[in-house]
């Protein structure tokens, strides 16, 4: 099966990303985290198990991995132009990663159905184990080559 492909990243251009997804976004679904940083960012967040995401860093000294509440996930911001990617937890040499959909090139409908999500009752190791059945294995993250001139 050729898998879909979601192409987006930050204003700027400094963190760019391909998510391929094993089935649509219908099926897979929008969520709203309802903690305070998802709000405040507007995030619509999608993830796939059976996907793969590729993460491309032109400048490493713009990223900013924010670490809130149980610290088991980094918030993937751009410090050049503020725009909030996705979440990235790492476990050994595996991660997975949750993106917001806002961040796509080609965003979904702001009218498209989202489900509200409230993650307040869970403790550190069940968010870890969420996280893993449900969010997107990383298959690359790397920052860009230099360009020689």
């Amino acid at each position: 099966m050729t898998p879909l492909k979601f192409e987006g990243g930050c204003h700027c251009g400094n963190l760019t990303y391909v998510f391929e997804a094993s089935s649509p976004l219908d099926r897979l679904g929008l969520r709203a985290c309802q903690c305070r940083f998802c709000r405040e960012h507007g995030a619509r967040n999608t993830s796939d198990p059976q996907g793969r995401m590729h993460i491309q860093v032109r400048d490493l000294e713009n990223l900013r991995r924010y670490r809130f509440g149980l610290k088991t996930a980094d918030y993937l911001v751009c410090a050049e132009c503020g725009v909030y990617i996705g979440a990235q937890m790492a476990d050994g040499d595996s991660s997975w990663m949750t993106v917001n959909v806002n961040t796509f090139n080609e965003p979904p409908a702001l009218s498209h159905p989202i489900v509200r999500m409230n993650f307040d009752g869970e403790d550190a190791q069940a968010r870890r184990n969420r996280r893993k059945a449900r969010w997107t294995p990383v298959a690359v993250f790397q920052q860009e080559a230099a360009k020689v001139a």
